[in-house]
Formats: structure tokens, C-alpha cells, sequence
């Protein structure tokens, strides 16, 4: 990553990591949840990427959330090469500034 690159916020307090949606029932993750993380911290992300051609780094609370959005930025890049420009990064590997 760009050391220009922008970082958008970090993961809400309220967004707990995908380990802690996971149900005792059930091994799947709430797939409404990680819908609504995806919408609320990819979309902004993909909108300032297209818009501005500039690097982002995504930064997500858990491993896990991390894999899913990084598939899902590949599988978009396939026909939206601006999201190639996004780097999901999980809050413990992010260095204070």
C-alpha cells in the first residue's frame, strides 16, 4: 500500500468480530450481519476508490471478516478494476500512527 493511500475509520465499537456472531447452534455465520459490515465498510470504500483512482485500506475487527471482504474485493475487481485498489487490513495488524 501507497504510503498516500487513505484510511478509512476504524470498525465501529458495535460491530462485533464475525467469531463473536457465530452461534453455539449453529457453526455459519449470521450472514445478515456480515451483509451490513460489508455495505457499511466496503461501499463507502469502492465509492471513494472509483471516484478518487487513490488507494484505501478497509480496516475490519477480525481475521475471518477480513477473508470474506478480501474474496468479495476479487471477485468485484473482476469487472471493476478500482476496487483492486482497496487493501483489507484487521485492526491488531494496523501500526499507530
Amino acid at each position: 500500500m501507497r504510503p498516500d493511500a487513505a484510511v478509512l475509520d476504524p470498525t465501529p465499537p458495535d460491530i462485533r468480530p464475525l467469531a463473536a456472531l457465530v452461534g453455539a447452534a449453529t457453526p455459519d455465520p449470521d450472514l445478515v450481519a456480515l451483509t451490513v459490515l460489508a455495505v457499511n465498510r466496503l461501499a463507502p470504500a469502492t465509492l471513494r476508490s472509483a471516484t478518487f483512482g487513490k488507494a484505501l485500506k478497509v480496516v475490519v475487527s477480525d481475521p475471518e471478516i477480513g477473508e470474506v471482504f478480501r474474496a468479495a474485493l476479487a471477485r468485484m475487481g473482476l469487472t471493476r478494476s478500482t476496487d483492486r485498489l482497496i487493501e483489507i487490513v484487521v485492526e491488531d495488524a494496523v501500526q499507530p500512527v
